[in-house]
């Protein structure tokens, strides 16, 4: 049986190349009140390019009084030098830095190819570096997702749940796997995938925590 985490949470997922105006949209969401969290992904750029898109994003949340929190993506030495609470990671890149529950943004900043050392890196902040990350780790099967949890995940997002153009050559797993996947794990189980606003009771009744939608917030 599913376990039951409360308020049932909401997470957009950023795609500049699907926006006109990709801060625009951050605007828009952020000041929707909708999104609880925002997962800034962009996989595509640098570690300097990509700190100072999240610089501006948590900009424009702070200018909008919003709630909404920012989680990062793969970039654990910029979480350290932004003192970011939230890191989300795929799988592979999760497994392979030891995925400890006790892991820290040491351990973590190593890993991303960033010495840790403050004579090296003044840029990084050493209050940072001993601070808990709470860990987010794409799964895309049972096995996946319980091998994060065992490792010590502190949630999983699991997908894709429907088709999606993100995945065109790809059939969606469906709600049976997301749900066994929900009923498997004691932590929390996000779904994606072809998620939105009109299919998103059924992710419920699937027992997820919450849904990560990228077009969904921007239709």
């Amino acid at each position: 049986m599913a376990m039951d985490f409360g308020k049932f949470e909401l997470v957009w997922v950023t795609n500049r190349r699907l926006s006109e105006d990709f801060f625009a949209d951050v605007r828009r969401v952020a000041q929707s009140g909708k999104a609880d969290k925002i997962l800034l992904r962009e996989s595509d750029l640098s570690g300097d390019e990509y700190e100072n898109l999240a610089c501006k994003t948590l900009e424009i949340i702070a200018e909008c009084g919003s709630g909404t929190q920012l989680i990062l993506h793969t970039h654990a030495s910029v979480a350290s030098r932004l003192g970011a609470s939230e890191l989300h990671l795929p799988f592979a890149k999760f497994m392979a830095s030891g995925g400890e529950s006790a892991i820290n943004l040491r351990d973590l900043v190593k890993f991303d190819g960033v010495s840790s050392d403050k004579d090296e890196d003044p840029g990084i902040c050493a209050s940072n570096l001993t601070q808990k990350l709470k860990i987010g780790v794409s799964v895309h099967s049972l096995e996946q997702a319980l091998s994060a949890q065992e490792l010590g995940a502190d949630y999983v997002v699991a997908g894709h749940i429907f088709d999606t153009p993100s995945h065109a050559l790809e059939r969606g797993r469906g709600l049976k796997f997301l749900r066994e996947i929900c009923e498997s794990l004691s932590i929390k189980t996000y779904a994606i995938g072809g998620i939105n606003f009109e299919n998103l009771n059924e992710i419920k009744q699937a027992c997820a925590a919450g849904a990560y939608m990228m077009r969904g917030f921007l239709s």
